[in-house]
């Protein structure tokens, strides 16, 4: 019962921080795709893609604290937290490098992402040259929105559960999982599986070598899944029900990877470790649901009408990838079974991680 009630406290940990990151998504103004759709996914991604980032760094870190395989049949279960430090570049975006096509900017073009300060960006205007059918004089404005805040918040904190198992031939598997879990009105999964495998066996009198030297590899995957809300302002002239609109939600879908060579020096209770490697991620970003867009009546241009023609569901689309060079050390605590670590990955969202476990050789 205590393991039991152990779990569902890590379970509970992960769902907390989970939650703190997707209140930014709660606070993204869909109003945004009032000025068209791909303008709108356009901004959608400059705003949330140092999050994707940040997600996809921490769940490269935790993946080893030594560069020694497990002998065979010898195992780890290892809880660690790694914690991804959002550079400050990465906390503003400039709109006028988005390539818009029907939105413009008034005013200053640098505008907060998700992890930025929490005031609202730039003031985004729709203007139209023409309508048919009529002489009513152009330009109008047929929308005007600010693009969201941020959230203030320029960490990503990632628990992870792994267990590795040594096998013949100096190799060790790694494996996560969480199995999906509803969280409110959302959810979120997450699995991923590595390998670590020995090189000093090959070289000469690798039993008196000084240190272990391995190369390891590992990819994870996380999907997240957000409830949003965006209602027609009116119905005056549509036919859809309220409900048509329900169950609107953002799914992310977030990919990483690494490959690393290790290495690292054991003493009596001290373990010192570091690593040098590559590492990226990619994001791939789905809107679940119908969404009612405005268009505007020729004779009244300024007040939106939502006609069944404007019911849409928007694309997917994906978050560039995010690759690099990246540079661990670290330091691990044996105190019999048990084993503390920590240790510090440089990197363009440099990641901190810190953790506990037992370890059976």
């Amino acid at each position: 019962m205590k393991r039991k009630k152990s779990f569902l406290n890590i379970f509970s940990v992960i769902t907390g921080l989970l939650l703190l990151s997707s209140t930014g998504f709660s606070q993204i103004n869909f109003d945004l795709f009032k000025g068209g759709v791909a303008d709108g996914i356009k901004v959608l991604e400059g705003y949330i893609t140092p999050y994707a980032n940040a997600f996809g760094s921490s769940l490269n870190g935790g993946w080893y604290n030594t560069g020694k395989p497990h002998k065979l049949g010898g195992f780890d279960i290892t809880l660690s937290v790694s914690t991804t430090l959002i550079p400050e570049d990465a906390k503003t975006f400039d709109l006028s490098e988005l390539g818009l096509s029907t939105l413009t900017v008034s005013g200053n073009s640098i505008a907060p992402t998700i992890a930025g300060e929490n005031s609202d960006g730039p003031l985004m205007e729709y203007w139209i040259d023409e309508f048919e059918g009529t002489s009513l004089p152009v330009p109008v404005k047929l929308a005007s929105f600010n693009t969201p805040p941020g959230i203030n918040w320029g960490i990503i904190p990632l628990p992870m559960i792994k267990a590795g198992i040594g096998l013949p031939l100096g190799t060790e598997i790694i494996g996560r999982f969480i199995p999906t879990m509803k969280v409110a009105d959302g959810s979120f999964g997450l699995w991923g599986v590595g390998l670590k495998h020995s090189l000093v066996q090959y070289l000469p009198g690798s039993d008196l070598f000084p240190v272990d030297i391995s190369l390891m590899g590992g990819y994870t995957k996380i999907s997240v899944g957000i409830p949003v809300s965006m209602e027609p302002e009116n119905t005056d002239n549509m036919t859809y029900e309220l409900s048509y609109f329900e169950n609107q939600k953002v799914n992310m879908d977030i990919s990483a990877y690494t490959i690393n060579l290790l290495i690292s020096k054991k003493l009596p209770i001290v373990t010192f470790y570091g690593g040098v490697g590559y590492s990226g991620t990619s994001t791939s970003i789905a809107v679940d649901g119908n969404f009612a867009l405005p268009s505007y009546n020729a004779s009244s241009p300024l007040v939106p009408i939502y006609t069944n023609a404007n019911v849409t569901t928007i694309p997917s689309f994906d978050i560039e990838s995010f690759s690099g060079v990246r540079l661990n050390a670290g330091m691990r605590l044996t105190l019999g079974v048990l084993t503390i670590h920590a240790d510090y990955t440089k990197a363009n969202y440099s990641v901190i991680t810190a953790g506990l476990g037992i370890s059976f050789r």
